[in-house]
């Protein structure tokens, strides 16, 4: 990814976040054949896991759609899910601080937690990614690696082997068939999005984004981000108007058409930009949850189809 320091405009930005666990449907479960469960925060990766697991046992996926994971905490019953479980998955690198503290007891309590990023993190030592892809990683593993599918794909690859360390009960010659052909469907998936983000020429290949979401996407498919509006993690600030007074001009310097906003952020923040900000377009991606069940975005396929869809819509000729 090509950065420039241009600015970082923070904006300090009340939304209305999905911040609390709840025991009414709140989280997705996939049931397997085998006695097996496995845990997992994110429904990006619950759905991941899903399709890695098969009927080799059950994933259990404790946030909802449409929570932001930065803030959403654990019901009783889900911190139950968690303690109980034969291991968890977990994004790693601070993605779901509010889930920190009850995935630290589960494992505490001898559940083992499987960090994504720490498993990327080991990927990397022990030689990279298979994919024929170099990667220039100058600091540590992005929490947002998931927006790349090749990440996607080597994650996969190290809970090939990492699993059934961690469960031995689990059928490992199984889990590897079927991580097998789940690394092929995302490598598929990677040649997909690639093509679809042909259609952006090289000089409209900037993003503008709410908060650092895309950076591995960025890395992976040749864009440069040049500015980060940042909304606070709280619901009770307001908003910074100088901020949004910088925004503006760094968008009138540089042609820039859109800005990219999180799904989770709800609608306070792109209406903001939009009054605020002047003539361009913002352009909501799903990137930190899955859409709803049913939806375009459903799952992390569908997901990353139409990111780089709206992304190529709006940055296009």
């Amino acid at each position: 990814m090509r950065r420039r320091p241009v600015i970082h405009a923070t904006l300090v930005l009340s939304v209305a976040l999905a911040a609390c666990g709840s025991d009414d449907g709140a989280a997705d479960a996939t049931a397997g054949t085998g006695d097996i469960t496995v845990a997992v925060t994110t429904t990006v990766l619950g759905d991941v896991v899903t399709d890695l697991i098969g009927d080799l046992g059950e994933v259990v996926v404790i946030m909802p759609r449409g929570a932001s994971p930065h803030d959403f905490q654990a019901s009783a019953s889900q911190g139950a899910e968690l303690a109980s479980s034969d291991a968890i998955v977990v994004n790693g690198g601070g993605f779901e601080e509010g889930l920190e503290s009850v995935v630290s007891g589960a494992e505490g309590d001898g559940v083992p937690v499987l960090d994504a990023v720490e498993l990327l993190g080991g990927e990397r030592d022990a030689g990279g990614d298979d994919h024929g892809e170099e990667e220039e990683h100058a600091e540590d593993e992005d929490a947002h690696f998931f927006t790349d599918p090749l990440a996607i794909a080597a994650l996969v690859d190290a809970l090939a082997v990492a699993l059934p360390d961690a469960v031995p009960a689990i059928d490992a010659e199984a889990l590897r068939l079927r991580a097998d052909d789940l690394v092929a469907d995302l490598e598929s998936l990677h040649e997909e999005v690639e093509s679809t983000l042909a259609a952006v020429p090289d000089d409209r290949r900037v993003l503008v984004t709410d908060h650092d979401v895309l950076g591995s996407f960025a890395d992976r498919y040749d864009f440069e981000i040049i500015a980060t509006v940042i909304p606070s993690g709280s619901t009770s600030d307001g908003v910074s108007g100088g901020a949004l007074a910088e925004l503006a001009g760094l968008l009138r310097e540089t042609g820039v058409p859109a800005v990219f906003t999180e799904e989770t952020a709800g609608t306070e923040l792109a209406d903001t930009l939009a009054s605020e900000v002047g003539d361009v377009e913002i352009v909501p991606l799903y990137a930190e949850s899955l859409g709803p069940e049913g939806s375009e975005a459903a799952t992390y396929a569908a997901m990353m189809r139409v990111n780089a869809q709206r992304i190529a819509d709006a940055l296009g000729d």
